[in-house]
């Protein structure tokens, strides 16, 4: 799904066909189902208005913004993540409400409203229909914890009530089936994603660890729990230029030997048929030359480090009949 995609996709919000209906969820911790949530009709219309306005503001008015994949994620800015990974089971929450009539309302005599840990809101029409994922943060549950004031009749006593405080934030959007992430930042401390990223990273260093290409594998797999470094590995298993086209060892390491950014900052072994990774620089540069992030300009020959790298199409040049010439 590119960004035109998902714009079109998510353009009933403001042309609905028939009434554009808003329903809340509310996931509570150690419960598998979400529960409904009961909320004034005319609340529900405020609550409408701020949602499609998050949509148009964060997604759709973002002119500048490309689609990635969420395995190819990146330092770069102004994306959204299409989610291609294995999905969390706290994820698949936004599959559990769809078409599904028969989940209870939340009920205060069994529930509490500092057990919710997060909200889904679906937006339909007629024919169309997203899901919105959030993940509420403290200060959106109020009477969680602490000792809460507030004003009463011109003095403050104690509030032992709770709130829900919903505002207009969200991480994640599911749309035409797909799982777009808006904030990845968020997911990465949240949503399972910790424990997906851990093993799609573990399996990128088989990857390379069948590739026999680096002398001391074992100082790659110190890093897999830092999540930053461990979401660069799994970019080069899912999408790597280098493994793909199976470049040879050799050309990878003299290319290495000789980029001006990797030559004096990468060590090998002795007989240089491998890479000897022995600080966090070196690490960094071994993963950008999988993913092919080192280039030069064949027009100016100046180096580049490069983590946007748009594929073109090369057409054909049209051949020439000779009979016709």
């Amino acid at each position: 799904m590119n960004k035109l995609e998902l714009n079109n996709a998510l353009g009933f919000i403001n042309a609905p066909r028939g009434e554009l209906q808003i329903l809340l969820y509310a996931n509570l911790e150690g419960i598998d189902e979400p529960k409904k949530l009961n909320i004034k009709g005319e609340d529900l219309l405020e609550l409408r208005t701020l949602f499609v306005n998050a949509i148009q503001t964060s997604i759709i008015e973002k002119d500048d913004y490309v689609v990635l994949p969420l395995s190819t994620a990146d330092e770069r800015g102004k994306c959204l993540y299409q989610y291609d990974l294995e999905l969390p089971q706290e994820l698949q929450l936004l599959e559990n409400v769809i078409g599904n009539d028969n989940l209870q309302n939340f009920n205060f005599n069994n529930n509490q409203l500092s057990g919710i840990d997060s909200l889904i809101i679906v937006l339909a029409d007629d024919i169309n229909e997203i899901s919105l994922f959030k993940k509420l943060s403290p200060v959106e549950v109020v009477g969680r914890g602490g000792y809460m004031l507030w004003k009463s009749n011109q003095i403050l006593e104690r509030f032992n009530d709770q709130l829900l405080r919903i505002s207009s934030k969200f991480q994640i959007i599911r749309v035409s089936g797909e799982l777009i992430v808006i904030d990845l930042n968020a997911i990465e401390k949240s949503f399972g994603f910790y424990d997906v990223i851990t093993r799609e990273a573990t399996a990128s260093l088989s990857v390379i660890n069948n590739m026999q290409i680096v002398s001391n594998i074992n100082s790659l797999e110190e890093l897999v729990s830092n999540v930053s470094f461990a979401r660069k590995l799994t970019k080069v298993a899912k999408s790597s230029p280098v493994i793909k086209h199976n470049i040879p060892n050799a050309n990878i390491i003299a290319f290495a030997k000789s980029h001006p950014l990797t030559k004096k900052k990468i060590k090998f072994n002795e007989d240089e048929t491998k890479f000897n990774l022995d600080t966090r620089v070196s690490k960094d540069l071994f993963i950008k030359i999988l993913n092919d992030d080192l280039l030069t300009s064949e027009l100016t020959k100046l180096y580049y480090d490069s983590l946007a790298k748009d594929g073109i199409e090369v057409e054909s040049e049209p051949t020439i009949d000779n009979n016709e010439a």
